[in-house]
């Protein structure tokens, strides 16, 4: 009988699914670091639009506490300013304190500030009155926005002008 002497293996087979085995890898630590970017980038946006709308916010809600002034005897005087804090309870006066938050999870602080920017007579705003007459005028006020997310290190700043009708300064109604 003759037989024939049996192949010696080589590892043929080994190697190639090791090699096999290296590349499956490498392409999945790529699709992960891929992926932990997308997500770093999608936080990174997110936060941006909370801090901006955060700003839009605090702009709105001092212009709402103007607009509540609604007597034309409205004077404001040379260096009005005025600071609130906008939180998810609403505006308060002052500057925001370390706790107070804008959104519910405490990561965003929102303020604005007004500023008195001047004021401007109104053509065909004169009205005459018996014994003198008044000058109604549109105030300038300027509202600062501004808003941040310290856990980010991300801040969002928006001024915007608004106008205020109110009597000249000087001028008394009758």
């Amino acid at each position: 009988m003759n037989r024939k002497a049996p192949y010696r293996q080589r590892g043929a087979v080994l190697l190639v699914s090791l090699l096999i085995l290296l590349m499956v890898s490498v392409l999945g630590i790529s699709a992960m670091r891929s992926s932990i970017f997308a997500n770093k980038v999608a936080t990174g946006v997110q936060a941006d639009a909370m801090t901006f709308e955060a700003a839009e916010t605090a702009i709105a809600v001092a212009y709402g506490t103007l607009a509540a002034n609604n007597a034309l005897q409205t004077v404001f005087s040379p260096g009005y300013t005025n600071t609130g804090c906008v939180t998810s309870s609403g505006m308060s006066n002052g500057a925001c304190g370390a706790n107070s938050t804008f959104d519910s999870r405490g990561l965003v602080r929102a303020e604005a500030y007004s500023y008195f920017g001047g004021y401007k007579a109104l053509s065909g705003s004169q009205i005459s009155t018996t014994g003198g007459s008044n000058l109604f005028v549109d105030y300038k006020i300027n509202v600062l926005g501004q808003s941040a997310m310290p856990s980010y290190n991300i801040e969002n700043h928006h001024l915007q002008e608004a106008l205020k009708r109110g009597i000249k300064p000087g001028s008394e109604i009758d």
